[in-house]
């Protein structure tokens, strides 16, 4: 490329170790969540986890706290897969019809990039659905013992917390702790 000209497609980032640490500090993973790609593009860095694609770019504000701001969340259990548009664009866009989310990336191989997203999806989509068994497998347990009258709900100041009676000596602890506060006998 001649000197002086802007450079439209970036170079590909591939590591976390490649983007700036403010930039990387605006990421909140999920439990379980981890890095898997990283692509520069105009704006920013478009981020790839096991669980979705996530858009980190610069903010327009001078005086702002960061330089950096977290962008669009694309998450694998909702998002179609992705397009290359007039073969410089990448378009990711979630599942449905007016209104849903759709951003357009400018990248420097917009369909290899297309590939490992669509991978990363289908695998995704399979976390996704793995969290979601065991979330509802916990929530029908907690719902059984609550009408079974095993779990009681306190509220204490501004929050509430789930209790249990103690099998021993009848005291109410909380539902995650692993021994009775009063007696000091396993919760079963």
């Amino acid at each position: 490329m001649a000197r002086g000209t802007p450079d439209r497609f970036p170079e590909v980032a591939t590591t976390p170790a490649q983007i700036e640490r403010d930039a990387l500090h605006q990421l909140h993973l999920l439990d379980g969540e981890h890095i898997l790609r990283v692509w520069k593009t105009v704006r920013g860095f478009l981020v790839m986890t096991n669980l979705r694609c996530q858009e980190v770019l610069r903010r327009p504000q001078l005086f702002a706290a960061s330089d950096w701001e977290g962008g669009p969340n694309f998450f694998f259990y909702n998002l179609a897969p992705p397009k290359v548009e007039f073969h410089r664009f990448l378009r990711l866009s979630e599942d449905g019809g007016r209104g849903a989310l759709a951003v357009r990336f400018i990248l420097h191989d917009p369909y290899a990039v297309a590939v490992e997203i669509e991978a990363a999806r289908v695998a995704g989509q399979e976390e996704w659905l793995r969290r979601r068994t065991r979330a509802e497998a916990v929530l029908r347990e907690s719902r059984e013992r609550l009408q079974a009258g095993k779990l009681y709900t306190i509220r204490e100041g501004f929050r509430e917390v789930i209790k249990v009676r103690c099998s021993f000596c009848g005291n109410l602890m909380p539902a995650t702790a692993t021994r009775c506060p009063s007696c000091g006998a396993p919760q079963r």
